[in-house]
């Protein structure tokens, strides 16, 4: 299909057949919408700052380690990721069903001993709560199962920590286990976070697997990416404004399209077209450490449970999920704090050895400091949380859309549900030409 270039305006007219559909970001939401446009027929162009696709899910290669930018799993039970994932070609490597505490005198292990019998005793003797606490968190599980997504999503809001009060857990069960666990999904140390997004993430994790790629992270947007054109991406372009149907980039440059989607996370450029647009987010940092002896040989996240915690909220030995995560012989060790700061990567390390050692002892000074990821638009924070959005959402314009996690919850789950909902949207305001 034909593309005329006019070159001496500084303009790019891409013409076609079928409407053109312009998406200005390639994470995993302007991905998705990509590919369900592209499976109804249409001509899908996507523009992106960086490098590559994949947005906040990318996996850097640092001395032959294989880094995630910032601590992230897939829930094997999320729907929107079902359909639009081959698990299979993944290589998806599970975590072990629980977790290890770190607690001020202590180490535990806490299990589903239905899922992982091996670690029955262990839980049960867990010191995290009362006998009644564990047989009330089973109870809990079972009765999410039951409970829609729907119906989860529609539930009057409150923090989720009154909703574990609500649920009956103790102080010490919630101090101990969920504060620490759920800090580390919804990076706030708080637990202030809707109580919809605790059930569903608890719903989802009763329904299935934590998982990450063999290879990282990034092979989830690789995947995605391979099944579109390979001429579909204009990398290095960073889009400043759209007028109308036209895409203005830093550089001046000009593209015009029939229908542009920002699938971009919420920031300035999304401000300017999308009225009381909730920008607020959540930021971590992320810090990994070499080694040749694991502090852990389980598969499991490392939660600090202690009073004193200062920085460390948790950390995962990712060489005892996928041993291809690092050169043979060595273990990568994964540390995330919820929050940024300006420490220099030796202060970082110092911070971190210090406050660990109580538990790993002086073995930590066997850590080598890999790299510092700093990120601070790791979750949109928002003051409502939902599954559905309404097409006055998703439409801005006339021929302008937009898509993201911002718009339901943060979560993969999210950004690809969006993706799918504006690109149903557009193809029942133009259909198939």
């Amino acid at each position: 299909m034909a593309k005329h270039y006019i070159q001496d305006r500084k303009q790019i007219t891409l013409h076609n057949m079928k409407p053109k559909v312009i998406i200005i970001g390639a994470g995993i939401s302007g991905l998705s919408a990509a590919l369900h446009l592209h499976r109804q027929g249409f001509s899908v162009k996507i523009i992106e700052a960086s490098d590559r696709p994949g947005g906040r899910i990318k996996t850097d290669m640092v001395e032959g380690f294989r880094l995630d930018r910032g601590f992230q799993v897939l829930l094997t039970s999320y729907p929107e990721a079902q359909s639009l994932l081959n698990y299979e070609a993944l290589q998806l490597k599970t975590f072990l069903p629980g977790a290890t505490v770190l607690y001020d005198g202590g180490q535990f292990d806490l299990a589903d001993p239905f899922r992982r019998p091996s670690a029955a005793i262990s839980t049960v003797l867990a010191p995290v709560g009362s006998l009644k606490d564990k047989i009330n968190t089973f109870v809990l599980k079972q009765k999410l199962l039951g409970k829609s997504i729907q119906k989860i999503f529609s539930q009057e809001q409150q923090s989720s920590l009154a909703q574990l009060s609500d649920y009956g857990f103790s102080a010490k069960m919630i101090s101990r286990f969920y504060k620490p666990f759920f800090s580390g999904i919804f990076l706030e140390n708080e637990l202030s976070t809707p109580n919809r997004m605790f059930d569903f993430v608890m719903k989802m994790f009763s329904e299935g697997d934590a998982a990450i790629p063999a290879l990282g992270m990034e092979e989830i947007s690789k995947q995605l990416t391979g099944q579109l054109p390979s001429d579909a991406f204009m990398f290095h372009t960073n889009v400043t404004a759209i007028q109308d149907t036209t895409i203005v980039t830093s550089e001046g440059l000009e593209i015009t399209s029939d229908v542009i989607v920002i699938a971009t996370e919420a920031n300035a450029l999304l401000s300017k077209h999308k009225e009381n647009a909730i920008t607020e987010h959540h930021s971590v940092t992320n810090v990994y450490f070499q080694a040749t002896v694991a502090p852990s040989d389980q598969a499991v996240v490392i939660l600090n449970a202690s009073e004193n915690k200062q920085w460390v909220n948790n950390l995962t030995v990712m060489t005892n999920i996928s041993k291809a995560y690092a050169p043979e012989g060595k273990v990568l060790i994964s540390v995330s704090c919820n929050g940024a700061n300006d420490f220099s990567d030796a202060e970082w390390s110092q911070n971190i050895k210090e406050e660990l050692r109580p538990w790993f002892g002086n073995q930590v000074e066997n850590w080598s400091h890999l790299k510092t990821y700093t990120i601070a638009y790791a979750l949109p924070k928002l003051p409502v949380l939902q599954d559905e959005v309404s097409e006055s959402e998703l439409k801005l314009a006339l021929n302008l859309y937009c898509c993201g996690d911002y718009l339901l919850n943060g979560s993969i789950n999210a950004a690809m549900k969006s993706g799918r909902l504006v690109a149903n949207l557009i193809a029942s305001e133009y259909g198939k030409k």
